[in-house]
């Protein structure tokens, strides 16, 4: 063989060996794949992209012999956050499939060249095997209302949804200008503006109405924004709130109040400052889970007729996360838990001034009367009060030691009730036990009117809500996030 022949069959090979090389690069798992992702109402984001730590079983279908993803074992790494659920298989043409979530078993998961990701169902109707895959959405069946989007007014839950189900409705898909850049080239200005396509859906057109009141939305974290003309977004399994133009945004929203009062129980601190500063004394009664609807309700079966004659009243909203710590640093600070960092029940420690320093300062005194437990570090101790006389409750103990106080030389006095939020976890809201509580509150707050030579001030941290066995709060539900506040003279009430 000569030299010329031996080069060209050289280079043939190597040819060979690049093609076969390709061939087999291509089939690898190393060529492009496309995203799949497991979205919803779970806790973590799976995209089908990366595969490495999913095991595969090998099937038989259509007569060949294939690997494959158990379904149950992709869905199942996402955790969603209930058992029950529904899998909404959505493919690139528009066709979907929506499958019950406790009938997995003989569905799996394949990626090819010709279909791309697809389903194969063999307990299912055929019509469930989406070819060219690109969502898997968890829509949770049973969420509670933490793990949902509440929409409420000041007198109902109107709207409980979740990612899941949003995922899966009517949204829009609309460009948001990221950021802009220019280059100079040779004196020439070239631009270029870049955009971001997000997944939204108006307020408005969610609840189906015009927006017209003061409209707060929480997050789970209990960060506050006012809504101001943005857009709900929907991320693969959080929904946050945002507004390009005043650069503002919430991630994770939970609740959202429709038409809010402007009133809230952080007017406790700025009224009592106020009168304190005009030579009042001021008497705070903070009536622990007293939700406004159960006011109204006393109100109507005429079973609280000192509150009842108090004229200036409303309706005020709480703090969210409307638990006792939250509610009462709302009260004592002024501020929510953005500023003060008391976010649940975890938290004790207020990170700005409370009104009991703020008094200290005006060269004024304060006494802070409490059940049997110190709920937050505060500027001076609380007055604790054990239940001595062992009937289950602390209120008795707390009215005494109150009376005993304002015969002090106090300006200010913070005396928080605990019974009606026993009785209420007990035997629910509207329980009897919780209704004779309430009416005995109200012959407290009397009788300490009538010894009392300042302003008064009644309101809660949070309301509460019924479940099976008693009552429970901690929700974005018009029931645990309004209650009342009033505002009344001591001394001016006949026995």
């Amino acid at each position: 063989m000569n030299k010329s022949n031996k080069i060209l069959l050289a280079l043939s090979i190597v040819l060979l060996l690049i093609l076969i090389a390709t061939y087999y690069l291509f089939l690898s798992k190393d060529h492009y794949v496309p995203d799949l992702f497991v979205r919803g109402d779970i806790e973590d984001v799976i995209n089908l992209k990366e595969t490495s730590s999913f095991n595969q079983v090998k099937i038989e279908h259509k007569g060949k012999k294939i690997k494959v993803y158990k379904l149950e074992d992709v869905v199942n790494r996402a955790l969603p956050l209930s058992e029950e659920y529904e899998l909404v298989l959505s493919g690139n043409d528009g066709r979907r499939a929506v499958i019950d979530g406790k009938q997995l078993n003989f569905s799996y998961l394949n990626y090819s060249s010709e279909n791309g990701w697809e389903v194969i169902n063999f307990n299912h109707p055929i019509s469930s095997n989406i070819k060219l895959l690109k969502n898997i959405t968890v829509v949770d069946k049973k969420s509670d209302f933490f793990d949902s989007l509440t929409i409420i007014t000041q007198s109902e839950n109107i709207i409980k949804t979740t990612v899941g189900e949003l995922l899966t409705g009517s949204y829009t898909k609309k460009p948001f200008l990221r950021g802009s850049s220019t280059l100079n080239v040779d004196g020439q200005l070239y631009s270029v503006d870049v955009y971001s396509e997000k997944r939204v859906i108006s307020l408005a057109d969610l609840v189906d109405r015009e927006i017209l009141g003061r409209t707060v939305i929480y997050n789970k974290k209990g960060e506050t924004l006012i809504h101001r003309d943005g857009f709900l977004e929907l991320t693969n399994n959080k929904i946050s709130y945002f507004n390009s133009e005043s650069e503002e945004w919430l991630e994770d929203i939970t609740g959202i109040v429709l038409d809010a009062p402007l009133t809230s129980n952080k007017d406790v601190f700025y009224d009592s400052l106020h009168y304190l500063e005009a030579g009042y004394k001021v008497l705070v009664v903070l009536l622990d889970g007293f939700g406004y609807h159960q006011y109204n309700y006393c109100l109507d079966e005429e079973i609280i007729p000192f509150m009842a004659e108090i004229e200036n009243s409303s309706q005020a909203i709480t703090s969210y996360k409307p638990v006792t710590n939250t509610g009462l640093a709302a009260v004592l600070t002024g501020k929510g838990p953005q500023e003060n960092k008391i976010y649940s029940r975890d938290f004790k420690h207020i990170a700005v001034d409370d009104i009991f320093k703020k008094i200290s300062k005006m060269s004024l005194n304060s006494v802070y009367i409490e059940g049997n437990i110190k709920i937050l570090n505060t500027s001076i101790e609380p007055i604790l009060n054990p239940d001595l006389n062992q009937n289950g409750i602390t209120d008795d103990e707390i009215f005494k030691k109150t009376l005993k106080q304002m015969n002090g030389n106090a300006n200010f006095v913070f005396v928080h009730f605990h019974g009606i939020d026993d009785m209420g976890h007990t035997y629910g809201p509207y329980g009897e036990k919780t209704i004779e509580m309430i009416t005995q509150s109200d012959r407290y707050i009397q009788e300490l009117a009538q010894n009392w030579p300042g302003k008064i001030i009644i309101t809660a941290d949070h309301g509460m809500h019924s479940i099976l066995n008693g009552g429970d709060h901690g929700l974005v539900i018009y029931q645990d996030m309004f209650v009342p506040y009033l505002i009344t003279d001591g001394g001016l009430k006949d026995e």
